[in-house]
C-alpha cells in the first residue's frame, strides 16, 4: 500500500516533505537486496542500465492487480469525460450569452469552437512532455487538470466577451493532457494480449460521452440560474475529480518509474553510473528535434501519407457533424417539440446510452474475436476496419434518420434513437480508425495522432459556426440530407483500407510493416506512445525509434 501511495502526487509531496522517510518503495528501502543481477552495462558508456527486477517486479504497472488497473482506468475515464464536457457544457447558454454580451449567436457559439480548437492545439505542445522520463504522465495530468479547474472561476465571473473567449481557449489548452495521452496511460498498465483493448475502449467511452453529457450537467442550471451556471458545474465536477486524482492516481509510465529507481540507486550507492533507458533517451532530445517532431512532422505525415490523410478527413468530418448536433438539437426539440433548455440537456443522454451499449458489444468482440487472433498469430492491421465499417454504415444512416424524423408529428423518441445510433457509429469509427493509424505508423505514433487530433479539432470547432445558418436556410431535413450524403461518400474508405491496406503500407515511406510476429510481442513500457481519444494498440511494436519524441 505504501508503494502505491508513493506513486501518486500526494505520495510524492509526502516523500519530499519528509526528506524521503515516508512512503518509500521497496527500492528506496536500504535493506532491499542488490538488484544488479537484473541490470546490463552499456559497453560504450559503462553506465549500468536500470531495469525491472524480473518479470514479476511489483512496481511494473503490468504487474499491478487487476482491480487496481481497473481503478486507474476508471480514473482516466472520469478525467477524460470531465474535460470533454467543457466543450459542450456552454451549448444551452449560447442564446442567453449572446443576449447578455449583445453579440450574435454565431459569436457566442465561438466560445465552444475556441475550446475545441484549443484542445486540438494543446497536444501538439503538451503531448511530447509526457514522454520525458523525469516528467512522466502524472505531473501533466495533475497540473493540467488543476489549472483547468481554476480557470473556470474567472470564466464564470468575466464580464466582457473578449475575456470570456480568451479564457475558454486557455481552459481547453490546459485541459488537453489527458485527451492527448490517456490512451498511452491505458497502454502502460494493460498488455496487448490482456485487457488493453477493452481498457482503451472504456477510456474512449469517456471521450465520446463527455460532449453529450455536458448539456445535461448545465441544462437546468442555465434555465433557472443564468448563463454563468454553464461554467460553475464544470468547476465543481473537475474539482472533485482533481482531488481524487491527486490522492490516488499513480504514475504509470514505466520510463518514469525506472528513472526514479535509477535516481534512488545513485543516491543509495553513491555510484553515478546507474541510468534508466529513459534518461539515456532524454539526453538525445534536442530543442530543434522536439520542435520538429511536435510542429512539423504531423503536418508532413498528413500530406505525404494518403492513408493518414483519408483517415484524418473521415474522423474530422465525423467530429464536425457531432458538434453540429449541438446546433440541430434546439431546432428539433425546442422548436418542434417544445422542450425546455433543461429537458433538452436530458435528451442528449440518448447518445450516451447508444455509446454504452456499443461499448459492451465491442468488448465482447475483442474478447471473442480480436484477442484469439492475436494469440493465434493471425492478426493483421486491416482487421481494425471491421468495427469501423459497421460504424461507417451507422454514420450516414443516423444523420438521415435524425433529419427526416424531426417533425412535431413524429414522437421525439424517434430522432433521439437516431442520435444514439450516431454516437454508436462515432465510437466504432474512432476505435477502428485510430487503432489502424497506430498499427500503420508505429515509429511516428505521436506525430500521427497529433495530426489526427489537430484535424478533428479544427473541423469540429468550425462546423458549429455555420451549422445554424445552414439548417435555417436548408431546413433541418435539407441540412441533414447534405451532411448524411457526404458521410455516405466516405464509407468506401473503410472498404479500401480493409482490402488494400497491406499494399498501401508496402508503398508507403513511413508506414510500418506490421507482421503477425509483431503483434505477439510484449509492449515496450518505456516507449508507450501518446494518443487523443485514440488507440494505442500497436504498443507492441518495439521498433519505435528515437525519432519519436512524444
Amino acid at each position: 500500500m505504501s508503494s502505491l501511495i508513493r506513486n501518486t502526487a500526494f505520495g510524492d509531496v509526502l516523500h519530499l516533505l519528509s526528506g524521503g522517510k515516508v512512503c518509500q518503495t521497496e527500492t528506496e528501502r536500504h535493506d532491499y537486496p542488490n538488484p544488479d543481477q537484473y541490470f546490463q552495462v552499456d559497453p560504450d558508456t559503462g553506465e549500468i542500465i536500470v531495469d525491472w527486477y524480473g518479470d514479476d517486479d511489483p512496481e511494473n504497472p503490468y504487474n499491478w492487480s487487476f482491480l487496481y488497473k481497473v481503478y486507474v482506468n476508471v480514473l482516466l475515464f472520469c478525467m477524460t469525460m470531465a474535460v470533454y464536457m467543457g466543450s459542450s457544457i456552454v451549448s444551452p447558454s449560447i442564446p442567453e450569452l449572446a443576449q447578455y454580451f449583445e453579440v450574435s449567436e454565431t459569436v457566442a457559439t465561438l466560445s465552444m469552437s475556441l475550446f475545441v480548437w484549443a484542445y486540438g492545439f494543446g497536444p501538439m505542445i503538451l503531448s511530447p512532455i509526457t514522454e520525458i522520463s523525469w516528467i512522466g504522465r502524472n505531473m501533466p495530468y495533475i497540473i493540467g487538470l488543476g489549472l483547468f479547474t481554476i480557470m473556470q472561476i474567472p470564466n464564470a465571473l468575466v464580464d466582457n466577451i473578449a475575456g470570456y473567449m480568451i479564457l475558454r481557449f486557455i481552459s481547453g489548452f490546459v485541459g488537453s493532457p489527458v485527451l492527448a495521452t490517456g490512451g498511452a496511460t491505458v497502454g502502460d498498465i494493460w498488455r496487448i494480449d490482456g485487457g488493453f483493448m477493452n481498457g482503451l475502449a472504456f477510456w474512449g467511452l469517456g471521450a465520446c460521452g463527455g460532449p453529450t453529457l455536458g448539456p445535461l450537467l448545465s441544462g437546468y442550471a442555465v434555465q433557472n440560474l443564468g448563463w454563468r451556471w454553464s461554467i460553475w458545474p464544470l468547476l465543481c465536477l473537475n474539482g472533485i475529480v482533481w482531488i481524487v486524482l491527486f490522492f490516488t492516481l499513480p504514475e504509470t509510465s514505466g520510463a518514469t518509474i525506472l528513472t526514479r529507481r535509477a535516481k534512488m540507486l545513485r543516491k543509495q550507492t553513491g555510484n553515478d553510473k546507474y541510468r534508466s533507458r529513459g534518461e539515456m533517451q532524454d539526453r538525445r532530445i534536442s530543442l530543434s528535434s522536439l520542435l520538429y517532431e511536435t510542429l512539423c512532422r504531423p503536418i508532413e505525415l498528413t500530406f505525404t501519407e494518403p492513408v493518414l490523410l483519408c483517415a484524418n478527413l473521415y474522423i474530422a468530418y465525423l467530429y464536425g457533424i457531432m458538434y453540429c448536433f449541438f446546433e440541430a438539437f434546439p431546432l428539433a426539440f425546442q422548436g418542434r417539440h417544445g422542450f425546455s433548455v433543461g429537458a433538452m440537456g436530458i435528451a442528449y443522454v440518448s447518445g450516451y446510452i447508444g455509446v454504452a451499449l456499443t461499448f459492451v458489444v465491442f468488448c465482447i468482440y475483442n474478447l471473442k474475436i480480436v484477442i484469439p487472433r492475436f494469440k493465434q498469430g493471425k492478426w493483421r492491421p486491416e482487421y481494425r476496419m471491421e468495427p469501423a465499417f459497421v460504424g461507417g454504415l451507422f454514420f450516414p444512416a443516423s444523420v438521415f434518420w435524425f433529419g427526416w424524423t424531426s417533425f412535431s408529428a413524429v414522437h421525439w423518441i424517434v430522432p433521439l434513437i437516431a442520435f444514439g445510433l450516431f454516437l454508436s457509429g462515432t465510437f466504432l469509427l474512432f476505435q477502428g480508425f485510430l487503432s489502424y493509424i497506430g498499427e500503420n505508423y508505429p515509429r511516428f505514433l505521436a506525430s500521427a495522432y497529433a495530426s489526427n487530433g489537430l484535424f478533428r479539432a479544427l473541423v469540429g470547432g468550425a462546423f458549429p459556426l455555420f451549422a445554424t445558418q445552414m439548417f435555417n436556410r436548408l431546413t433541418l431535413q435539407g441540412g441533414c440530407s447534405l451532411l448524411g450524403g457526404l458521410a455516405a461518400l466516405l464509407v468506401p474508405i473503410t472498404v479500401v483500407f480493409y482490402m488494400y491496406g497491406a499494399k498501401l503500407r508496402a508503398i508507403s515511406k513511413h508506414a510500418g510493416r506490421a507482421t503477425n510476429q509483431d503483434s505477439e510481442k510484449k509492449p515496450d513500457v518505456e516507449s508507450a506512445p501518446n494518443s487523443d481519444q485514440s488507440s494505442q494498440e500497436c504498443l507492441e511494436c518495439e521498433e519505435k525509434n528515437d525519432e519519436t519524441v512524444g
